[in-house]
């Protein structure tokens, strides 16, 4: 009897194992066989799922991208835009396993995309992150530049996040939680 593969499943484990070599031994450590290896599959089946690294990689960050957003889908609004911004805030730092292991895909890929697939990946997660920026400005801030403090914002979050995966001893989840917070709340000043 031939066995029966859910082919969805085997790609998103693949994808799952690009993610933790990412993350336990960086972005240029992604090879065919690290991957096969981690992903315990012969690496002609990786191949046949994903005939290069580029296509691995933006499976990857696709996955990523979904992970999120699935998890923003599941928040229960509380009519509160500012608890619901909040929220999304901290569905996309790195304070849990999950979402560490997503901020060392998000950068490592950011930091060498060259491929058009993966940079149109990217562009449609800086799309969203841009929208989440906005979207806060306007709730915390609605008399402040939205451009301007828009991309402030996103410069504090992406600095957020890189402390959090380089230095994770100061930066822990609740040290992050607190910056955050700490912003948001200075952006009701302005």
């Amino acid at each position: 009897m031939p066995k029966i593969v859910d082919h969805d499943t085997r790609r998103t484990n693949i994808a799952r194992a690009v993610s933790r070599v990412i993350e336990r031994d960086g972005i240029h450590a992604v090879s065919v066989r690290s991957v096969a290896a981690e992903a315990k599959v012969q690496p002609s089946t990786l191949r046949h799922y994903f005939p290069s690294s580029d296509e691995m990689l933006a499976a990857t960050i696709k996955m990523v991208r979904d992970d999120q957003a699935a998890r923003l889908a599941n928040l229960t609004p509380t009519g509160n835009d500012k608890d619901d911004i909040r929220q999304a805030w901290l569905q996309a730092l790195p304070l849990d396993k999950a979402r560490t292991t997503e901020t060392h895909v998000w950068l490592a890929v950011t930091a060498t995309a060259r491929n058009p697939a993966l940079q149109e990946v990217l562009n449609n997660i800086n799309d969203g992150l841009r929208h989440l920026c906005e979207a806060t400005i306007r709730a915390f801030a609605p008399d402040a530049d939205i451009h301007d403090e828009a991309e402030y914002l996103r410069a504090f979050t992406d600095g957020l996040a890189f402390n959090a995966i380089s230095d994770p001893t100061s930066f822990t989840a609740e040290r992050t939680t607190t910056a955050l917070d700490t912003y948001l709340d200075r952006l009701t000043s302005i």
